[in-house]
């Protein structure tokens, strides 16, 4: 069996032998090549769109591949290109960020097109911010038009993109319930400015595996490993 992720940008892998593999969402086939179907369990934004033997929501992938690192995990925020999910496994619930505000990886894609760089490229601007540009707005767009004011009345682009990273986390952290253990995953976790500032909000420090956005790949295969 191998575990399959296929999210809004990317497709994720994971295989029994401890191997990995991503590639752009759209490529996923690369990733079951010579797999049969009934060895395939998916999960993702796309999850029922690739033949499979059995799909998995991101929040039961999420639960079983975070544990792989930390057995004592109490809530898990997995932070996609689509939505944020707050997965609160003391309880099995869970909260769901509003599509439409600035607090997902499409709106840190969304702003790094627009200034014109890479996503990799904007935890380094955060790191050499001077002062986090004051950001107010829930909305993507508006949250645009803030961040040209800002530039209009002087900040640097670092200052900008710290905060853009500032206002992401206020949002995220409201939802996130008081808890000791606390597991960041999903590809944006990989953004060092936006878990600095996150951990700053929240006050708190996150774990964050070494991998967070093979997690729910990872997951996925764990929960074959381990169904009847």
């Amino acid at each position: 069996m191998i575990g399959l992720d296929v999210g809004s940008t990317t497709a994720k892998a994971a295989y029994p032998e401890g191997k990995f593999r991503i590639v752009e969402s759209r490529n996923w086939r690369e990733l079951t090549d010579g797999i049969a179907p009934c060895d395939i369990v998916s999960t993702g934004y796309f999850r029922k769109s690739v033949p499979h033997k059995l799909a998995i929501t991101e929040i039961t992938a999420a639960a079983f591949g975070a544990r792989e690192y930390f057995p004592d995990a109490e809530v898990i925020v997995d932070i996609g290109g689509q939505d944020t999910k707050v997965i609160d496994l003391r309880n099995n619930t869970f909260l769901l960020n509003d599509k439409c505000s600035a607090g997902t990886g499409a709106f840190l894609e969304f702003t790094a097109k627009y200034l014109g760089i890479q996503v990799s490229e904007l935890g380094d601007l955060h790191m050499r911010a001077k002062k986090a540009a004051q950001l107010n707005s829930t909305c993507g767009v508006f949250a645009i038009s803030e961040m040209i004011s800002r530039m209009v009345e002087g900040a640097s682009v670092e200052d900008v993109v710290a905060g853009m990273h500032y206002s992401f986390a206020r949002r995220v952290a409201k939802l996130i319930p008081e808890a000791d253990r606390i597991v960041l995953i999903g590809g944006t976790v990989k953004n060092r400015g936006l878990t600095a500032a996150l951990e700053e909000v929240a006050g708190k420090r996150f774990l964050i595996p070494p991998a967070p956005q093979t997690v729910n790949a990872l997951g996925a295969l764990r929960y074959s490993e381990e169904r009847p």
